[in-house]
Parts: C-alpha cells; structure tokens; sequence
C-alpha cells in the first residue's frame, strides 16, 4: 500500500483579482495567503505520514517567480525533506521551467521533471514496494501535441503513476497538451495525477484519472479552488480524500430584504447575516433579493455602493473574517437561471469526453447492464448524440456560464 498527496495548480505568485480599496487588515492577509496554503500542505502530507507528495505543473504563476516565493517553497520543501518525504513535479503552462530563473537550489528530496520528453523516474516506499512516475514538463507556454502517446506502457512495478499537466482534447486541439480519457486507461496506469483544470474533477468511474482543482481560489470565479487529494493505493485499490487547505474563501451570499423599510433595518439584516464563526478569510459577493418594495432612495443607496463602503468602514472591526467585497441587487425581471463559475470552454471539453462510447456507457453503467434497458436503448436512433443534447438544452436552460478567461 502507498499513500500520497496530489496537488496542482498553486499559483503561488497569482493576485487576487478583482477586489479593489482594500483596506490593510485584508491586504495584509491576502498577502501571506498563498504562501500559507503551500505551508498547510505540507502540514498535511506529514501528518498523515505520506510516501511522496505529487506537484502536477503551475506551481507559480510567473515563468519567474519571486526571490521571496523561491525561497519560502525551498524552505517548505526542507520541512518535507526533514520527514523523509519526497516530492515529485511537473512543470506547467504557467511556471515553464527554465533552470536558471531559479535561484535557490531545489532540496535533495525534490525530483524535478525538467524536460518535454516523457521521462519515468522511481523510488521504493516505506512499504518497500517499487513505484514507477512518468511525467514530462513544459519549457514553453504551449504544448500543442498530444503526450499521452509518449507515455510508456505500465512498467512492471508494484504502482505506475502519471504526471500530467494539460486540457481535455477536443479532437485533440488546445494549447496544453490536449488528450483524451481513454488513452490514459489504455496505459493500465495504477494512477494519473493531473493538473491545469482549477475544478476538482474526476475522469473516470475508479477515480484513479482525477484533477485536483486548484488549492486556493484567485478569482470570484474559483469556487470550488480550495483542496488537495490524499490517494492511497492498494494493489487495485484505491481510496480518494478530499484535504482543504485554502486560506480564502471565495463566497457568494444571497440576503432577502424583504422585512425591511429603512435603511437602518438594511444594515441590521446585513450584519445579522454575515456573523460567522469561520477562522477562514471569506470574500463575500453578496445578491440583494426582495427590495422592490423600497424607496427608490435607498434602492439608490445600494446601487451607488453607498451600503458596500458603510460595511467595509464600521463593521470591518467586527467582520475579523469576512471581507464584502461587492454587494449587488438581482435583477427579479430575469429567468431563474443559476450562475455557475465554470467556463464555457471547460463544458464543451467535458462533453467532448461524454461522446466517447466507453465513457458514456460507464456514466449508464447501470442502465447497459439492464438487458430490458439495453434493448429499448438499442431501439432508439442515436441514442448517445440524443441524449448529449438533450443535455447540452437543459444546461444552456437552466445555467448561466460565466466565461473565466484566464
């Protein structure tokens, strides 16, 4: 049995985009973020004892990361390297690797993949059972080739592992390494570790084909950015935990004003609703809901960001943990649509995935297992582009996709 830690996507150096006249509380946290989640990280991986910790690509924003980024993930690496931990990554899209925009020289216990080759590096864990990690990195901004094929097939170890930066293909184009599913598994890999998608998402049915997400959200847009994996593998085996290791909480919070007629009961509602016992930093997009009722002075009051700075100046001595950062009325004219943070980009790469025969019919598993089931399926014209559709109209109905075009 192994036990590892897959992460990707730190961005380490990244901004948080979008907040503007911060005050100092928060800029000061903000600043010390990132490199508190990498802290928490290792904090994890040593205590659960961990074999190894995998870093799928983008581990700094900037092709150059700062002296001061350098010498903290150094020093992190040092804290693994004291627990006898190694460390295996991949460089990505955004940190292609060059070796002399390095300045400090990486710990023994790091094992870089320094090339667009696919090379294959191994090691014995504490169970002393041989593991094989087959990974490339990018020297440039874009790899437009497919590289699953330069994978080799799984080497006659206890565990196979592949390291992999790169995008979903869509008939195989894209700028980062575009692949498809089903070449991985050809590959009779124990585990793929990928990175590049910041939503944690899980490619196939054994989730052994997984991104993790990004483990800190750097935009409104990055929800669900706050996690790493904890993967054990046993002989065929495996077992996915989810560890949160945020340091920010991108959050959007819906409060109804529907009880209220001034603007002094506007301000007891709002500092009601965002008491919290969170220890968590939480940047808050905040809907008004249910104000049509209200004169149009205060309506005006919201609108002009009146109410946004009163928050930000009188309660931020009580808000320790929650920073408002944007406060807007929702149009109650418009559909029911939900607004979901993911692009539209990442949506068609999904079904692009879903029209691959083996992949479908592991989601209706249970269905093609059904022979009544099967043949009423079989009767039905097209039944997979019909039912890809099909879907595609029920998002497109009920969702609104808000395009991220980082």
């Amino acid at each position: 049995m192994i036990q590892f830690i897959h992460a990707a996507d730190l961005h380490m150096d990244r901004s948080f985009e979008g907040l503007v006249n911060l005050d100092k509380r928060v800029q000061e946290r903000l600043l010390i973020a990132n490199l508190n989640v990498l802290s928490n990280i290792v904090d994890e991986a040593i205590k659960h004892a961990v074999d190894f910790v995998l870093l799928a690509g983008d581990s700094f924003h900037q092709p150059r990361p700062s002296l001061k980024i350098q010498k903290h993930f150094v020093d992190q690496m040092e804290r693994l390297n004291q627990s006898n931990i190694d460390v295996y990554m991949i460089f990505g899209n955004h940190d292609y690797y060059q070796q002399e925009r390095y300045w400090f020289k990486f710990p023994d216990n790091v094992h870089l993949f320094t090339s667009e080759s696919v090379e294959t590096k191994k090691l014995i864990s504490k169970s002393k059972e041989e593991v094989a990690i087959s990974g490339f990195s990018y020297l440039h901004q874009w790899i437009k080739q497919n590289k699953v094929v330069d994978f080799p097939l799984r080497d006659s170890v206890d565990y196979h592992i592949g390291m992999y930066h790169g995008e979903i293909g869509a008939n195989e184009k894209g700028n980062y390494a575009p692949f498809h599913v089903s070449q991985m598994q050809d590959k009779g890999y124990d585990y793929w570790a990928l990175g590049h998608i910041h939503v944690p998402m899980y490619l196939n049915e054994h989730g052994t084909i997984n991104y993790p997400g990004a483990p800190q959200g750097h935009t409104q847009k990055e929800t669900s950015a706050r996690s790493i994996l904890l993967v054990e593998l046993d002989q065929g085996r495996s077992q996915i935990e989810t560890l949160e290791v945020a340091e920010v909480y991108w959050e959007e919070k819906t409060i109804s004003l529907k009880l209220a007629k001034t603007t002094q009961d506007i301000l007891s509602i709002f500092k009601t609703q965002l008491e919290t016992t969170s220890t968590k930093l939480s940047l808050l997009d905040i809907k008004v809901v249910d104000y049509t009722h209200l004169s149009h002075e205060v309506i005006e009051r919201i609108q002009s960001g009146e109410l946004l700075d009163y928050l930000t100046d009188k309660l931020s001595a009580n808000l320790i943990n929650i920073y408002v950062w944007r406060i807007s009325i929702v149009n109650e004219e418009l559909p029911n649509r939900v607004s979901l943070s993911v692009s539209e980009d990442l949506l068609e790469q999904l079904f692009e995935t879903y029209h691959s025969p083996e992949i479908f019919q592991q989601i209706l598993n249970e269905m093609y297992s059904h022979s009544e089931a099967l043949r009423l399926i079989h009767e039905i014209p097209n039944y997979q582009e019909q039912t890809l559709n099909r879907a595609k109209e029920l998002l497109d109905r009920d969702f609104v996709f808000e395009e991220d075009k980082e």
